[in-house]
């Protein structure tokens, strides 16, 4: 006779599957734990019951229900594949990789495996792992979802025209879902990437017609921005962001792009509110353990934030990366070797900064190593630049693990990153730790919040080690200030004044920072020192073609009483050429939260003095930094009010302005700021003292007097 128990048992097991087939899963579960509470060790149950409890949310409970079916019976193939479903949601990726390859170790024609075995290699940056393992996916049974997954591994790998091939393949005989964003979208990027702006536009339009999207709505608002055709670009931004759902669909991404474009446009209608919906994303996910988030931590640094609030951003963009394990490897015996990483090298204001630094290293210490993942854009200071290192690697096509075993492979000591949360920054390889040292300087004006950045350097007004505990990294202050300067620079002609629209007897103040640094608040008080000081004008930078930003603030002005004719634009152009408009300029007016950094060092060394309000940020504290470096503290204002008094002060007296710029005509080449030799020697007494760190064990912060 057989067991009544046991019959019992597989008839509840057999019903408790056919409600979980039949969607009814509340009750599936209830009667999988009815299950497990006579028969604790059915594997099934456990495993089943674990993907209900995944589904609900309950990631811990999952994982600890299916690695309990798994200590039973790990022979099944799909148990193992769930496990690494569940991993992953989990962010737990070196798990889930090993369940998966248990899973194909035991049923090696798992398509369903391999397929997210080849998602999981290209999250963690794996293209060419990811390709094999879509290929292999495509040999147990070809798929819409097999060929888009190849397409995406194509595409990490810049092989566009490939994976425009697989992409058809993906998209054959509507196989694709009408409403799946993913096929046009990635298509558009291919196209784009492949210069067909035209052709993208076209498919995002036609797709968009078919369903409105958000994530293609962000992708045509990208492609807008790359055209400057802003009211659109805004428009799809918008349009994104009021997507149905709570939060909103691509909430985290769109809302970065749309707060920074209208910071760089001056379009200021709303964006306060929009700025605190984006502060309140960012510490939303201050006390998770997830995966992160898309809100950038960038735009963040101009928007009115506390250094605490800055290390969060920075804390969750970091965790979206993949991480290796420290390097161990001992340092060098003789020279040390560092590395430079960044996309700037090149006409680029990092590239302006650093190209001196670069060539004064001492060679008898240091072998200089340059890892450049931006463009070659032909310009005499990337001859320069690539020239003044002892290996130069262009590595702009490379993919993230080929580039960190390149670093690897050439032995850097130390590894400093030139970029930090910037657009288009390689913080995947530094990741990847292929160095045992690893730090970030003077590209990212803030803390990473990455625990595989080992140190920041900064000085004692920008990072004071009173304002450690809002900083993940060891902090180093170099004496004077932490930012490197070119004492090689050249400056063109001057043009006329008149060519430039300035009227001969015009107070000139001039701000030439970027126009997403100028809120609202900051053109607030240029406002009033205008309409304080008669007959004086306003000067600002921008494209030529830029009607759009320009017409933004004529308005701003206009809204504030001030007429518009008193804003006057100067056109970007090279290098040499921009710096000579400074001789024109009678005083810079400084931005906050986020101040002139290389704009303002240019504007010292023609002689231009720069206003500024010291803030409490990193960001906010670098022209305070540079001005104690030259010897202008008067020139540093301790509050809005101060700043307000000082510029309308030295406008009034013509004599006093002409004193600041006598004075700083007659010292700043000489300054510390600008001796290229002395910060060099200071950086690389830095490095020296991370070195003896790194072999003692031990880490603390670092003062170089």
């Amino acid at each position: 006779m057989k067991d009544t128990r046991l019959l019992q048992g597989k008839q509840r097991f057999e019903h408790a599957f056919a409600l979980h087939r039949d969607g009814r899963h509340a009750e599936a579960l209830a009667l999988y734990e009815t299950v497990l509470a006579s028969e604790p060790r059915h594997a099934p149950a456990l495993h089943l019951s674990g993907l209900l409890l995944h589904a609900a949310g309950k990631n811990d409970d999952a994982i600890a229900r299916i690695e309990r079916s798994l200590a039973i019976d790990d022979g099944l193939a799909d148990v193992w594949s769930n496990a690494a479903l569940i991993y992953m949601d989990a962010g737990r990726s070196n798990d889930a990789m090993r369940a998966l390859e248990r899973a194909l170790k035991r049923e090696p024609t798992l398509g369903v495996a391999w397929l997210n075995l080849a998602s999981l290699k290209l999250e963690n940056d794996d293209a060419v792992g990811a390709e094999a393992a879509a290929r292999r996916a495509l040999a147990c049974g070809e798929s819409p979802q097999g060929w888009f997954n190849l397409a995406l591994c194509l595409s990490a790998q810049a092989r566009e025209t490939e994976a425009l091939a697989a992409l058809d393949r993906a998209d054959a005989g509507d196989a694709v879902a009408a409403d799946d964003a993913a096929v046009p979208g990635l298509r558009a990027q291919l196209l784009i990437a492949l210069g067909r702006r035209d052709d993208a536009r076209g498919v995002l339009d036609r797709a968009l017609a078919h369903v409105d999207h958000p994530a293609l709505r962000i992708e045509r608002a990208r492609l807008a921005e790359t055209r400057n055709d802003y009211v659109p670009a805004l428009a799809d931004y918008r349009a994104a962001l009021a997507a149905p759902g709570d939060p909103a669909p691509n909430e985290e991404t769109v809302l970065s792009d749309l707060v920074f474009l209208k910071k760089r446009v001056a379009d200021w209608n709303g964006l306060g509110a929009l700025q605190m919906r984006f502060r309140d994303g960012v510490l939303s996910h201050a006390d998770r353990s997830d995966r992160g988030s898309a809100y950038t931590p960038f735009s963040f640094l101009s928007d009115p934030s506390t250094r605490a609030e800055q290390r969060i951003a920075g804390e969750v963009w970091s965790r979206r990366f993949f991480m290796r394990e420290a390097s161990t490897k001992p340092l060098s015996d003789g020279r040390l070797r560092i590395g430079y990483l960044s996309a700037d090298l090149h006409e680029h204001a990092t590239g302006v900064l650093t190209v001196g630094l670069f060539e004064q290293h001492d060679r008898d210490g240091f072998e200089v190593f340059g890892y450049s993942t931006g463009p070659d854009d032909g310009s005499a200071l990337r001859s320069r630049i690539v020239a003044s290192f002892d290996r130069f690697v262009d590595a702009r096509a490379w993919l993230i693990d080929r580039l960190a075993e390149a670093i690897r492979a050439d032995g850097i000591d130390i590894l400093i990153d030139l970029k930090g949360h910037t657009e288009r920054a390689p913080t995947a390889v530094m990741a990847q730790r292929p160095a045992p040292i690893q730090v970030s300087y003077l590209g990212y004006p803030a803390t990473m919040g990455a625990p595989f950045i080992d140190y920041l350097i900064g000085d004692a007004i920008v990072t004071p080690l009173a304002h450690r505990a809002d900083y993940s990294e060891t902090l180093v202050q170099l004496p004077g200030s932490y930012q490197i300067n070119d004492d090689r620079r050249i400056i063109g002609e001057t043009p006329d004044r008149k060519e430039l629209g300035l009227a001969e007897e015009a107070f000139v103040y001039c701000c030439f920072n970027n126009v997403y640094k100028i809120g609202a608040t900051v053109f607030d008080a240029w406002m009033r020192i205008l309409r304080d000081v008669p007959r004086s004008v306003l000067w600002l930078l921008t494209r030529a073609d830029d009607s759009f930003t320009r017409n933004n603030l004529r308005r701003e002005a206009m809204a504030r009483g001030i007429d518009p004719d008193r804003l006057v634009f100067a056109d970007t152009r090279p290098h040499a050429e921009y710096l000579a408009l400074y001789r024109h300029a009678d005083l810079f007016l400084d931005t906050w939260p986020y101040n002139a950094h290389t704009t303002a060092s240019d504007a010292l060394w023609v002689g231009c003095p720069v206003l500024t309000m010291i803030g409490d940020t990193f960001a906010g504290r670098v022209a305070a930094s540079l001005l104690s470096a030259v010897g202008m503290l008067e020139l540093i204002a301790r509050d809005r009010e101060g700043y307000l008094a000082m510029a309308v002060e030295i406008a009034l007296d013509r004599s006093k302005a002409r004193t600041l710029r006598d004075r700083l005509l007659a010292s700043v080449r000489s300054s510390s700021l600008f001796d290229t030799t002395l910060t060099a020697r200071a950086i690389e007494a830095a490095y020296r003292a991370m070195a003896d760190q790194y072999r003692n064990g031990k880490r603390e912060p670092i003062s170089i007097s």
